[in-house]
């Protein structure tokens, strides 16, 4: 079942989920008003998400052209959906110019509200909080409603589930009901009903999955990640007037990770690319400006194109090169069937074209400890952040006790074997790559890769930092066969790839 459900997850990006979840918790609601079970009819739901679908739609189209920026399919009918369930939905003509204003604002704030480029607030949460400072339309966060609690439930679980968020949004929950549960017990309030009133008739859960989340006003390392969550949480349950509104915490929030961010737009020049296997592409792209980053990390590039497919407009990539190298290099597998939308647009990209990032983040990089053991397992493309890594190693001369564990179906698929035998030579780097399908010259290992096959060549493991990188039945797998050879789960790092 849990195979099941993460295929299905990771089978569709990321704004393509949020949207999809949206739009079913809409059909939801509308159903609910069909039989009474919410206070707004059918029509003023229906009108309410039509105006804020349309004004997003034409605002946001208005506003990329006059800043000659890529328009993007996605990104304004989540903002609009996520309107649509904080303010009262309106039926008549002020109420409807009212929701034009408010989708006005979050539109706007994505191109005014910005630094060099760069977005700072979630713009649904500042398009309601303008909105009830101006008295136009302020949040009344009606999802937090008994009813539909359950759908909220379910699709926010799995957008967490689908980012590894377990920890922002556990801790921003936890913070929220544990200082609500102390200013209950010291007010003299039921500690009990203040807790069930925030799960049952609060926003908590939506705005913890949904907006929280947003990853372009969110942090993009793991640290960073929950101590945002418990921030918020607790701003969000300290009951301090206007600041602990859901929306008002969550652009406090805001700042505290635009800070923490890269502070303005990312442009990558396209330089070319090259094959280094059968259907698998590395891609050189040079910034237009100093790009900070770890090895390890990612970066989410952005092609708007028409008639873009279930897998968007963006996809994430881990970046092959280490810090201040020439170019930034990022591998691409290019299925000889059915390949994405968005994978043909990359590849019919001509030189000096110039493509969008969103962001750059991640936890995935190096212990601060040279001395600690280090076990790399990578599969298929995931050897790309390993890649960073030994680029900056050899760079600095710096040696540490590393062991990488590459599983290929066949050699020829292994790649940046060059990289492999200069750490090889110049760091002490140990190297086994496993080939599934071996030819009949094949001396080195065989078959699937397994932790019996890593304890083989680690008689330490218990005391290693195990990195894992490749697509995520391969990560998962491996974090569970890990433990029973005592090792730590603090001590295992994963990243994941999909579709690539």
């Amino acid at each position: 079942m849990r195979r099941a459900i993460e295929q299905f997850i990771d089978s569709i990006t990321m704004y393509r989920a949020v949207l999809y979840g949206l739009y079913l918790m809409v059909a939801t609601a509308i159903g609910l008003s069909l039989f009474g079970q919410l206070s707004f009819t059918p029509g003023d739901l229906i009108i309410t998400a039509a105006i804020l679908l349309v004004a997003s739609y034409l605002i946001n189209r208005l506003f990329a052209w006059t800043f000659s920026v890529p328009y993007n399919p996605e990104s304004w009918q989540i903002t609009a959906l996520i309107i649509f369930f904080l303010i009262f939905p309106q039926s008549d003509l002020k109420g409807y110019l009212d929701v034009v204003i408010i989708a006005a604002i979050s539109m706007a704030s994505k191109y005014i509200l910005a630094i060099r480029g760069r977005h700072i607030f979630n713009p649904a949460a500042v398009a309601v909080a303008i909105g009830g400072l101006l008295g136009v339309l302020g949040a009344t966060w009606w999802i937090g409603t008994l009813y539909l609690l359950p759908v909220v439930m379910i699709v926010g679980f799995l957008l967490t589930w689908k980012l590894r968020h377990f920890w922002m949004v556990g801790l921003y929950m936890f913070a929220s009901l544990v200082v609500a549960a102390i200013l209950a017990q010291t007010s003299g309030h039921s500690v009990v009903e203040s807790i069930k009133g925030a799960i049952i008739s609060g926003p908590m859960v939506f705005a913890g999955t949904i907006m929280l989340t947003e990853p372009l006003t969110s942090p993009t390392t793991k640290r960073a990640q929950m101590f945002f969550g418990l921030f918020v949480g607790a701003l969000t349950g300290g009951h301090l007037g206007w600041i602990s509104k859901p929306d008002v915490a969550i652009l406090v929030g805001n700042v505290y990770a635009f800070m923490l961010g890269a502070r303005r737009s990312i442009s990558l020049k396209y330089a070319g690319t090259r094959e280094l296997a059968p259907t698998v592409h590395e891609f050189l792209f040079k910034p237009t400006h100093a790009l900070k980053f770890k090895p390890g990390q990612y970066i989410e590039l952005t092609l708007p194109h028409s008639g873009a497919d279930d897998r968007g407009t963006r996809r994430v990539f881990s970046i092959a090169s280490r810090p201040g190298a020439e170019y930034l290099r990022l591998g691409l597998v290019m299925p000889e069937v059915d390949p994405s939308t968005f994978k043909q647009v990359m590849v019919g990209l001509k030189p000096g074209a110039v493509v969008r990032a969103t962001q750059v983040g991640g936890s995935f990089v190096l212990p601060h400890n040279p001395r600690k053991p280090l076990v790399f397992v990578a599969g298929g493309i995931g050897i790309t952040p390993f890649r960073a890594m030994l680029d900056e190693l050899i760079e600095k001369n710096e040696k540490r006790p590393i062991t990488l564990f590459y599983a290929v179906r066949r050699q020829e698929a292994a790649v940046y074997t060059d990289i492999l035998s200069q750490a090889i030579r110049t760091i002490g780097l140990q190297v086994v790559i496993v080939v599934a399908e071996p030819q009949a010259d094949w001396t080195g290992e065989a078959g699937r890769l397994t932790v019996d096959t890593i304890a083989k060549y680690v008689p330490d493991l218990p005391d290693s930092r195990v990195y894992i990188s490749g697509p995520n039945a391969m990560v998962q797998d491996f974090r569970r066969d890990l433990s029973s050879y005592n090792v730590s789960p603090m001590d295992i790092v994963t990243d994941y790839f999909t579709g690539y």
